[in-house]
């Protein structure tokens, strides 16, 4: 489960898909749109900073409370003439102005103000107040406010949490007095003071917050995207852009219509795209269903109405199609394999799951044609296989036969017969030989042999063979040269067949070595396995190839001179046996230097 989340992983970082390209235009879009905001002019927008409300809470609720009491100060101001009222109209004036407040009735007028926001206007020389706090703390008759009582009170409304903002109007006045935006005489408003103030649980938890964190995940996705499509693009070699809508249309419109499974299914969803867009401008044409939401949405946004119309439908049809259309492609891809075509492979390209599936299907191809080729292969030595063993079989049974008939004969002589017997027998010992090494070779090849390992030296065993053949050919005046860095090299080894290996290779390099000449064989130990080569140089041509010469009955002289005896089977037996022992054997031809290296591992494995 890990392994293959870490390959998902893997091949996600590895390739780029369209969405991310889209995604990162759009969040490139959205936030150059926001900076081009936050640059035009609009001093009577709300500019809150949704990073500020994060690294300077203080600041952005002060600035929030700013910006929700600027209508609410443009009221005030236009409601008492910029506190001329306050100033000097009676006590019905002041009384109506309260009520006003108390009562929002310049909701009517249009003025837009949150109910959480409050004012009160003190003046400083009366204490009078005038307030929209509907609290009962300031309905009291002939009451006096000082400033510290209106700071208790604020206190106490809020439990320690308030938020307020102060003008004496004297050292310090409102946005509207400063920018000049209301005509106010200062002679009048330095002998009032102002306070808007409301809780700081107000902001808070304001959405801004979720803003900027919302906000703040979207830029480390637009970054990371960012970052991964600049990577992919500077050291990808094979630059391919995944999930492309643009090709998988063009794809679906090029092969949709050549199969009759999507063909229909293509021809329908035209069809009913334009149908789709037929009932939109008729819904969109007869109006009056003004409670129809799809009439309404339409209305409101005519192109994106008609551009989702067409286009959505459209594409969960063409996603589908395109699925079906790569299932045809490798289906008649494979009806061409079916149909003879061995040599045709079929073209990587699709979705992650027919790219797996083509893939599995063109290793399953190749495992095909190399299994027809071992079986051609396996073929031509069988017919060489019956020819050969006809041919070696037949030639010292014939001599057996016609020394027979002779011996027959009463008119030979008994040295005759003596000497006929003898080739009798030693041709019938040959015919012994071949028939026990096809024996062997057909014992070794059932599998069913099993290896008896124990501790053998090496170096003992190629000396001791070495000293019992080498007389064979004492005419020939070959002479071995046997080196090892080691005296002693010890392994777990199967004796008999290891010395019928060792025989193989010290028969083969008596038969086939010039005269006079030397063979050198020289065993190397590492710490995994242990080398053992054999180098003479061949009395013949060697136009063989070196796969094929531990092929079963194979020759390096390829006339089969009967001056040289031998079943053929020798090399392949040796390069059974070592596969037994989960060795390997190479054979190398350099001139006339013909040489065999055979490796064996140290380490036992299991069951061999």
């Amino acid at each position: 489960m890990v392994t293959k989340l870490k390959n998902k992983i893997k091949y996600y970082l590895k390739n780029v898909w369209l969405i991310e390209i889209v995604i990162v235009l759009f969040i490139i879009g959205y936030f150059g749109m926001e900076i081009f905001k936050g640059f035009s002019p609009n001093s009577y927008s709300r500019a809150i900073s949704a990073v500020e409300a994060v690294l300077n809470p203080k600041d952005y609720y002060e600035e929030s409370l700013q910006s929700d009491s600027h209508e609410l100060m443009q009221m005030v101001y236009n409601e008492t003439d910029s506190f001329r009222f306050l100033m000097f109209g009676d006590s019905n004036v002041k009384t109506i102005l309260q009520k006003n407040f108390l009562y929002k009735t310049y909701e009517k007028r249009g003025y837009e103000i949150k109910d959480n926001v409050f004012f009160i206007i003190r003046n400083k020389y009366t204490n009078e107040v005038y307030t929209n706090d509907p609290n009962q703390y300031f309905q009291l008759a002939n009451a006096e406010y000082s400033k510290d009582n209106i700071l208790s009170y604020l206190d106490e409304k809020y439990n320690g949490k308030e938020l307020y903002l102060y003008y004496d109007n004297e050292n310090k006045f409102n946005n509207l007095v400063d920018n000049e935006e209301v005509t106010a005489d200062n002679d009048v408003i330095s002998n009032f003071e102002e306070y808007y103030y409301t809780s700081v649980d107000t902001y808070e938890q304001t959405s801004d917050k979720r803003v900027f964190e919302y906000l703040s995940i979207l830029a480390i996705i637009g970054m990371f995207l960012l970052i991964k499509i600049v990577l992919y693009f500077i050291f990808s070699n094979n630059k391919k852009i995944r999930g492309n809508f643009i090709l998988n249309s063009i794809y679906v419109l090029k092969y949709g219509f050549s199969f009759k499974q999507t063909r229909r299914t293509l021809i329908v969803t035209i069809i009913c795209s334009i149908l789709f867009f037929i009932l939109y401008l008729y819904l969109l044409a007869i109006g009056g269903y003004e409670s129809n939401l799809l009439v309404t949405f339409f209305r409101l946004y005519p192109f994106k109405g008609s551009f989702l119309l067409m286009i959505l439908p459209t594409i969960g049809i063409m996603y589908s199609i395109k699925k079906t259309i790569e299932i045809c492609m490798v289906n008649e891809s494979l009806e061409k394999i079916n149909n003879g075509d061995l040599n045709y492979h079929i073209v990587e390209q699709g979705s992650p799951e027919i790219l797996e599936l083509i893939e599995n299907i063109n290793k399953i191809q190749t495992g095909y044609e190399i299994a027809v080729e071992d079986t051609l292969r396996n073929e031509k030595l069988k017919t060489e296989l019956i020819s050969n063993v006809s041919h070696d079989l037949r030639t010292p049974l014939t001599s057996i036969i016609n020394y027979v008939n002779i011996l027959k004969s009463p008119e030979i002589t008994e040295d005759e017969r003596n000497d006929y017997l003898k080739i009798v027998d030693k041709k019938a010992k040959k015919l012994k030989v071949l028939i026990d090494d096809l024996f062997e070779m057909s014992k070794i090849n059932s599998g069913k042999i099993k290896l008896n390992r124990d501790r053998i030296d090496i170096m003992s065993l190629i000396h001791q063979v070495v000293g019992e053949y080498a007389y064979l050919y004492e005419d020939k005046n070959i002479e071995f040269k046997i080196s090892s860095e080691s005296e002693e090299i010890y392994m777990d080894l199967d004796g008999n067949m290891m010395s019928r290996v060792i025989e193989n290779i010290v028969i083969n390099a008596l038969k086939y070595s010039l005269e006079n000449t030397r063979v050198y064989i020289d065993v190397r130990e590492s710490q995994d396995n242990v080398e053992i080569s054999c180098k003479n140089i061949a009395n013949y041509e060697m136009n063989f190839n070196n796969d094929e010469i531990i092929e079963r009955f194979a020759r390096g002289d390829r006339s089969r001179n009967s001056k040289v005896e031998g079943s053929g089977l020798g090399l392949a037996i040796t390069k059974s046996i070592i596969e037994l022992h989960n060795g390997t054997i190479n054979i190398l031809k350099e001139g006339d230097m013909f040489k065999i290296f055979i490796h064996l591992p140290k380490k036992v494995e299991e069951n061999s």
